[in-house]
């Protein structure tokens, strides 16, 4: 069986809450080497692991070790410059959420990885949530009719470290931090929690509704750091809905889907990501009358992206989602932060 080569590079706590623990479970892939701008994180990290080879520059990296791909966990504000480079590297790259920083930087991600024939693939992991799958599926079959409305929220809460404890007692963090922000520094407070936690739904709302004609936002941040982004969004098929981000909550984990259609309808509670409890989701046939749901005992939504990665390149397939679809997600995001700036209705048509 062939092995996928892969190094992965920036790691620091996704990588080590659950990309590195996958990666290690894939029988297809051999971890060659992992690189962090801070040494003693990228050789403790390598030594927790059991990774032979680390390094704190990519490109000798890249020189020196037999690669075919990168999983790029790096900061934000490097995911760009990182892709970038790898790609004229020749490997192909799996980035995390957000793709980039700037509209600007996607196309350039796309357009670079294309010139060198290599895949380019985002870490939006809810469309690994079977639950989640299985709406798409039925809206795919036409099982919902002409879908009218499509509503979707997510409420950071309270106990989200305490959840993230829950799955790792500690993280290997740097003796001494460089002084530079590391995640969307855009100088937008709206803006970069829309980047670090909207960026989700905004692909999720796109794959479920299809294409997005035009978005009306309104933004509110209170003195305690509270804020409360809300968005009517309208697709291009017709329907419409809202997608509300707030946070931070005094309640538990809040986030789900709501779609509605003249022939059926779904809700999905969507669990916080790191459980592997699947999510709850009652979709109701008018022409059966019933509720139904369904048992996935399973969800591991970070292992399957990287499974499906893995399996493009041996394949020689093109991933979803992919660069177009980062591009999409985040040309939304950026609709729904100028139009709360500006009080009034963009189109992205």
């Amino acid at each position: 069986m062939k092995k996928v080569k892969i190094a992965l590079i920036g790691c620091g706590g996704i990588a080590q809450l659950v990309h590195l623990p996958s990666i290690k479970r894939l029988k297809n892939v051999e971890l060659v080497a992992v690189c962090d701008l801070y040494e003693d994180v990228a050789k403790k990290v390598a030594k927790k692991y059991g990774i032979e080879k680390w390094y704190t520059d990519y490109n000798e990296m890249f020189e020196k070790e037999d690669i075919d791909a990168v999983i790029n966990t790096t900061w934000h504000a490097a995911h760009a410059k990182v892709t970038i480079d790898s790609a004229n590297a020749g490997k192909h790259v799996f980035v995390e959420k957000p793709m980039a920083v700037t509209i600007e930087e996607c196309k350039r991600m796309i357009d670079v990885c294309k010139r060198n024939n290599v895949k380019l693939m985002i870490g939006f992991m809810k469309r690994f949530d079977p639950s989640l799958k299985w709406v798409k599926e039925e809206i795919n079959k036409g099982s919902f009719g002409d879908i009218f409305l499509i509503n979707s929220w997510y409420y950071d809460t309270i106990v989200h470290g305490s959840y993230v404890k829950g799955f790792i007692s500690e993280f290997i963090k740097p003796s001494k931090r460089l002084l530079i922000k590391p995640y969307t520094p855009t100088g937008e407070r709206h803006l970069d929690i829309l980047l670090n936690h909207g960026i989700h739904h905004a692909d999720l709302l796109r794959w479920i509704g299809g294409d997005i004609r035009s978005v009306t936002s309104s933004f509110k941040e209170y003195n305690d750091g509270r804020y409360v982004s809300t968005s009517i969004i309208e697709y291009k098929s017709g329907a419409i809905g809202y997608f509300q981000l707030a946070g931070t909550i005094v309640d538990d984990w809040d986030e789900g889907l709501i779609v509605k259609g003249t022939k059926g309808s779904a809700r999905a509670y969507i669990r916080f990501p790191y459980f592997k409890w699947r999510s709850e989701v009652t979709i109701y046939f008018k022409d059966r009358n019933e509720y139904v749901s369904k048992l996935f005992p399973y969800r591991d939504m970070y292992l399957e992206e990287l499974k499906h990665f893995v399996s493009c390149i041996i394949s020689d397939r093109e991933p979803k989602p992919d660069g177009y679809d980062g591009l999409k997600a985040q040309e939304l995001i950026y609709a729904i932060h100028t139009s709360a700036k500006e009080g009034r209705k963009i189109s992205l048509e």
